[in-house]
């Protein structure tokens, strides 16, 4: 049967009969657990494990999901997604039969997108509160907070904070009566009260043992309720978290549940968002604290990735500059990639603020591949040529592709430092531009601009081109400044593949967009995290692969092969073809792999009149692939594992690193204003308002009412 299987719950002889007897023509996986009649079935829902997809739950958690990532990128266009997830490798939906041979604006990474990469993200923090295995502590809590004779602690400090919480939950105070380093007690705040807690050491040097509890209050209530003191965010906080040990994915909702539960409060949102920001404070320590760490953290990256890029810069009072991190395994599986890599930059939400700039690339699979992240000031000249000047130690100094979006910096920094990469700038930016400069008035025409930039052919591109210069010219005249070699694919002069935009940096940019506010040891330790899970997953996935292609790739070529059984191939010498169908007459030439449609050449997949052409010829479809878009070219990309940093530093340096000066006051903002663009993509169509039909109360006749009838 299969691994999916949902369990079976057995409660009487004749299922046992009827499970017997399916053994003995099916293999079984049986994980048995025996419950009484009322609770047997929820026992058996959680402690049932599906072995074959266990997905390890000890990761974060995000209140919502994020729309663009999934951590998959959509490598080519932000505006429209027209493709639904990918199928088996042989199957052809009925939705594309119709569909045009060879689309322009294909979202090829929701073919090759892996299942369940993120799962570890996506399950509820009640859900993980319940069963208690959070970040892998196994901490679970039944909100009684009773203290007993015999109990131990770890320390004075969890002895106190069990108490606070006992006071907090039963709503009265106590105070200290007598506080050494072996013995501890305490009393209720009200005088003459019989409730109190000795506690003291035994036999381990820091470990407190109850040894005496009254927990009989024998005072007022409203004494009791009268003394009781407040209970700050601050502490809220620290009460989360050392219950819970979790702070990643939790939001104030979060908070306000858990506290009460745990502890009988009801906080509003307020309190709650200052408990989270008290207990994330709790965790992860001031950004000021996480500056002076930093260097540290990068000799253990480096010391558990040998190989990888790393480096710090500072100004002469040791304030921080610039930092890069590029693990090794991200440099070993580049090469492994089609040389295409997009640059982009993020602003930091953090206390001292900053910008994130990211360079990805993009595997056989259409998947993003992060190669190196950078922290600098701002986006300037010197940021960007420094980042540069890092990012060209991660590659060999072959031809070279680089998408961007229009910041002049970008340009700037590849002349100077990267002389002999060929440059490209991304679609959907430029298409942002034109449609904020009213003085165009080019929404209409946008179809066009489209067109003319994901034209395959040179015929296309004229007619489009066209068409823009008879209805704007002052849009063809801006594109032509614009120079059609950055954003024509026609035009461009090196090998750019199916990536238009610069989606892919977006899409790590959004995938980290939660972090983004963190210390930056955790930045990059989240960082690290996320690539080593992406890393994992992906390996696995391209391990499991039956066909000789990613299943991107494989379900480009059954849709193409779809096409292709219909055109008509007209065979004119060794390796020339002249095929008919999809809209024209096109020459396919197998020795060159090269179609007249385009489409061939620029993506070096076959198109389905190389498809038609090879089948004509009696030539495997393999033959006239890129090899970059092989199984063993994926796994090649994800082989090297990410091995987390150590605990301790190796090397006892001691690095000064200071933080910046605040550039602003005031809150930080989260995410930054939407474009046109974005907005329109967000908003759902909504149909139009239907006025209600009247009818006339004497004739019943729908059209008017009673007082416009006629027929009285």
């Amino acid at each position: 049967m299969p691994s999916d299987f949902p369990p079976m719950y057995i409660t009487n002889d004749g299922q046992v009969h009827s499970l017997i007897e399916t053994c003995k023509t099916h293999v079984l996986r049986l994980c048995i657990s025996v419950g009484n009649k009322d609770k047997g079935q929820q026992r058996d829902e959680d402690n049932y494990v599906d072995e074959d997809n266990y997905v390890d739950e000890d990761e974060y958690e995000e209140e919502e999901e994020l729309s663009d990532v999934n951590w998959d990128a959509n490598s080519d266009e932000e505006v429209e997604e027209e493709y639904d997830d990918a199928g088996d490798d042989d199957y052809v939906d009925e939705d594309f039969a119709g569909k045009k041979a060879e689309d322009t604006d294909a979202d090829y990474s929701e073919y090759g997108k892996v299942q369940d990469e993120d799962d570890w993200e996506k399950k509820r923090f009640e859900e993980r509160l319940r069963r208690g295995d959070l970040n892998g502590h196994g901490v679970g809590f039944d909100g009684s907070g009773d203290i007993s004779v015999g109990q131990s602690y770890v320390s004075k400090n969890d002895l106190i904070s069990a108490l606070r919480v006992k006071a907090v939950k039963s709503r009265f105070a106590f105070k200290v009566s007598k506080s050494t380093t072996k013995l501890y007690v305490a009393k209720c705040f009200v005088d003459g009260c019989k409730w109190m807690c000795r506690a003291a050491i035994k036999n381990e040097a820091k470990r407190f043992f109850v040894t005496k509890y009254v927990k009989v209050h024998t005072c007022s209530v409203v004494d009791r309720a009268r003394f009781r003191k407040g209970c700050t965010p601050r502490y809220l906080g620290q009460i989360f978290v050392e219950q819970f040990g979790i702070i990643d994915g939790i939001v104030p909702r979060h908070i306000a549940s858990a506290i009460r539960v745990l502890l009988g409060l009801k906080l509003n949102y307020t309190t709650s968002y200052r408990a989270l920001k008290a207990a994330q404070l709790f965790v992860r320590g001031t950004p000021e604290a996480g500056y002076a760490a930093l260097p540290s953290y990068l000799r253990r990256v480096k010391q558990s990735n040998p190989g990888s890029v790393t480096d710090l810069v500072c100004e002469a009072n040791g304030q921080f500059k610039y930092c890069f991190l590029s693990l090794y395994a991200s440099m070993v599986g580049f090469q492994y990639l089609r040389r295409v890599i997009v640059v982009d930059g993020t602003h930091l939400t953090g206390k001292y603020g900053g910008t994130l700039l990211v360079a990805a690339g993009q595997d056989a699979n259409f998947q993003v591949f992060p190669l190196a992240f950078g922290i600098v000031d701002a986006e300037n000249n010197e940021s960007w040529g420094w980042f540069m000047n890092k990012l060209q130690q991660c590659f060999s100094s072959h031809h070279m592709v680089i998408i961007s979006d229009r910041h002049p910096s970008i340009p700037n920094a590849c002349l100077n430092v990267l002389p002999w990469v060929t440059r490209g700038i991304c679609y959907y930016h430029l298409q942002g531009n034109i449609v904020s400069k009213s003085e165009l008035g080019a929404k209409d025409l946008m179809y066009l601009v489209k067109g003319a930039a994901y034209a395959h052919t040179l015929r296309e591109y004229n007619r489009c081109m066209a068409s823009i210069r008879a209805a704007k010219p002052a849009l063809a005249n801006y594109l032509e400044l614009a120079d059609p070699k950055l954003w024509s694919r026609v035009h461009f002069p090196g090998d750019r593949y199916n990536i238009k935009t610069s989606n892919i940096a977006e899409s790590i940019n959004s995938a980290l967009k939660r972090a983004k506010g963190f210390p930056i040891p955790y930045l990059l330790q989240f960082i690290r995290e996320k690539l080593g899970v992406w890393f994992a997953k992906r390996r696995e996935d391209a391990l499991s692969l039956q066909t000789p292609y990613s299943k991107g790739v494989e379900y480009l070529l059954a849709i193409r092969t779809h096409h292709a059984e219909t055109y008509t191939v007209e065979h004119i010498d060794g390796w020339t073809f002249n095929v008919i169908g999809g809209g024209g007459h096109y020459i396919v030439n197998l020795e060159n792999r090269s179609c007249e449609c385009g489409v061939f050449q620029i993506e070096k997949i076959p198109c389905s009149h190389a498809i038609a052409a090879s089948t004509e010829a009696n030539m495997h479809i393999s033959q006239n692939v890129c090899m970059t878009y092989t199984k063993e070219s994926l796994y090649a990309t994800y082989a090297r594992p990410i091995y987390p940093e150590p605990t301790e530093d190796a090397e006892e340096e001691e690095d000064i690193c200071l933080p910046p000066e605040v550039a602003t006051r005031g809150r930080k903002k989260k995410s930054r204003y939407l474009t046109w663009l974005e907005l329109s993509r967000k908003r759902q169509p909504k149909p139009r308002k239907v006025h209600k039909v009247y009818s006339c109360s004497l004739c019943r006749v729908p059209g008017h009412t009673r007082p416009h009838c006629v027929s009285h």
